[in-house]
């Protein structure tokens, strides 16, 4: 297959291919943007909306005498930003589970200390040397609610104490008729999550969806969409902008085809 770097991008490059984007709002644009910039249809269409959990004194609790604190999303440093009244210490060591979570702290001031390698995710930290060392520690997750456990029982069974605080949550959005209608225009769709591939399929009808392909961001996703009969669906190598717009460039200039 052809690689197509970004920097062979132009204007017709899509040629008006229709993109379904389901990130949430607040972190769609730029991606949008991108694909309209390239020639094709970028349709906003979250299937996750985002508010914040009242947490400001527990997030000021839970950062004391902490030796490691673990952002699970771009969201998780946001809000738990947005309730931090205490400084950070110093010798706390600070980890982002992607580069998209890195890129936010690094907006709020905050240090990355370690970084997950692409393509990202729990499987991805849970690798890394400095995570296999961690008996002992105390561990702060900061997530949303009802994130996955593999993360803090892993960490647990190789000796860290785990504290969780969750800063936000995820609700269904209510998509008007028409824009469900333009959504099911769309040649393919981007999906950056389990649970935003179960809204999906609460907002549309399944047997709407399943001709598409679907770009997801990791393997764990795909499987999890060949279970509810998705066949066409590729994994991009990270979350990041630019590595799903590699992939709708090459989809583009297979006719859609890979």
């Amino acid at each position: 297959m052809t690689f197509w770097p970004l920097f062979m991008v132009t204007k017709a490059s899509l040629d008006g291919l229709k993109v379904l984007v389901t990130r949430p709002q607040q972190q769609a644009k730029s991606l949008c943007d991108s694909i309209s910039a390239a020639g094709g249809e970028a349709i906003a269409f979250p299937v996750l909306d985002i508010e914040s959990v009242s947490a400001e004194n527990e997030t000021n609790m839970a950062i004391i005498d902490q030796d490691m604190i673990i952002f699970i999303s771009r969201n998780a440093v946001s809000y738990f930003m947005t309730g931090l009244k205490t400084p950070l210490a110093d010798n706390v060591q600070l980890v982002a589970v992607g580069g998209g979570t890195a890129t936010a702290m690094l907006q709020y001031g905050l240090r990355v200390d370690i970084q997950a390698p692409p393509p990202a995710g729990s499987e991805s930290l849970l690798a890394m040397p400095e995570l296999n060392r961690v008996e002992n520690k105390s561990v702060l997750i900061v997530r949303g609610q009802g994130g996955r456990e593999l993360l803090a029982n892993t960490l647990r069974t190789r000796g860290a104490k785990i504290r969780y605080i969750e800063v936000y949550r995820r609700i269904l959005p209510s998509p008007s008729k028409a824009e469900v209608e333009q959504a099911k225009l769309a040649d393919c769709i981007i999906i950056t999550s389990i649970a935003g591939l179960d809204n999906l399929c609460q907002l549309i009808e399944a047997e709407a969806l399943m001709s598409k392909w679907l770009i997801v961001i990791s393997e764990r996703i795909r499987q999890y969409a060949k279970k509810l009969g998705f066949e066409q669906c590729v994994v991009v190598a990270d979350a990041s902008d630019a590595a799903l717009m590699q992939q709708v460039i090459r989809m583009e200039r297979n006719d859609g085809k890979e």
